[in-house]
């Protein structure tokens, strides 16, 4: 029962992937499709990154997904062969029953010994003819029964365990090309990036759509302020915790708040918070308590989370690889609301920190410890 019972959960579990598994290969064969429509298109820079960069997520979360599927039907093939070997051992034992049963109607009714002798066919289809059966004891049927059951059901799992092995099989070489796939789509960003740092052209261009980046993020924070609760958190909590709050992240600031002029590409812009640049998939926390008044892509920036500290503050966190909040959740000081990505980036995984005190932003490194 409970070997069924796991044999159960994991079917479902499977299923339940291989749905979500569908969903997302049909949202990343999409934006792989815009990636070719925006090559054919004169766009800016910044929106071919940004969808390569949409590309990019998808992929690896793809790949994430199939290793995650990969795992579970693992995990029931291991099952079956256990319950594969159980029936083979049950069965042994009741087929020298079946057999000294038969032995014993040969005994009684001499009328079958021929068939019997010279049957070309399996046990259980032997016993399955009606005239045998009329001849078994109650006791011998319900033996019978239940070894047609153990064979029936030792069969089936032997086809499903085929089946997932070749599934596996499958999975391994759509991950394969994954992977292969993922490395194009990163050479691609990055060729489209080489040609920026060579042409003054595409440089000027480029400063100008992150300038523009810049004014919607303001125009967001601006709006969000206006339908900002008047309710507050109690005391100022980051005022009261200035230059104690905890980093949102691991790692090194790359990029201070202020004036910046990007080393490779001579971009000039002005820093509203900080980059820092640590290793991709590390957890992302909320430096304060408050509520999440965005969680999406943005021009610019990548999956961007945008937390409301209630008390006049936002925080801003940049370029996620994966955002674990949704819109209108409450969080703690401390919550791990994302992971550490690339999406928006013109420097490989960093992390875009920004605070904003009355819809302007402050230099978060007075307020970290």
């Amino acid at each position: 029962m409970t070997i069924l019972i796991i044999a159960l959960c994991l079917f479902s579990q499977i299923a339940e992937k291989q749905k979500e598994l569908d969903q997302l290969k049909t949202k990343l064969t999409n934006v792989r499709q815009e990636i070719k429509n925006l090559e054919k298109q004169k766009v800016g820079t910044l929106a071919r990154i940004e969808k390569i960069d949409e590309g990019i997520n998808l992929t690896i979360k793809y790949i994430d997904e199939l290793t995650a599927q990969e795992n579970l039907e693992k995990s029931k093939v291991a099952e079956l062969e256990k319950e594969i070997a159980r029936l083979e051992s049950k069965m042994r034992l009741k087929k020298d029953d079946m057999r000294n049963r038969i032995v014993r109607l040969y005994k009684w009714k001499p009328f079958y010994k021929m068939n019997l002798l010279f049957s070309s066919k399996s046990l259980p289809q032997i016993l399955s003819s009606s005239h045998y059966l009329q001849l078994l004891a109650k006791d011998d049927q319900r033996a019978f029964f239940e070894f047609e059951h153990d064979w029936k059901r030792y069969l089936a799992d032997k086809q499903l365990r085929n089946d997932l092995i070749n599934t596996l099989e499958g999975r391994k070489r759509d991950k394969e090309g994954e992977l292969a796939t993922l490395n194009d789509e990163r050479k691609k960003k990055s060729q489209i990036l080489s040609q920026v740092a060579k042409q003054e052209d595409k440089k000027r261009s480029l400063e100008k759509e992150l300038k523009s980046a810049q004014r919607k993020l303001e125009e967001l924070i601006v709006s969000l302020e206006k339908q900002r609760e008047k309710a507050r958190a109690g005391a100022d909590f980051l005022e009261a915790n200035r230059g104690k709050l905890s980093w949102p992240c691991r790692g090194n600031v790359i990029t201070n708040f202020g004036k910046v002029i990007h080393p490779k590409y001579n971009t000039t812009t002005k820093n509203n918070g900080i980059d820092i640049s640590t290793n991709y998939g590390d957890n992302v926390y909320a430096v304060a308590p408050g509520k999440i008044v965005y969680a999406d892509r943005f021009m610019g920036y990548g999956n961007l989370v945008l937390v409301d500290h209630l008390d006049g503050f936002y925080s801003l966190y940049g370029h996620l690889a994966e955002m674990l909040v949704n819109t209108g959740d409450e969080v703690t000081a401390g919550r791990i609301i994302g992971r550490v990505g690339e999406s928006g980036s013109l420097s490989g995984p960093i992390l875009h920190f920004e605070l904003r005190k009355d819809g302007k932003p402050v230099d978060p490194l007075a307020y970290l410890d």
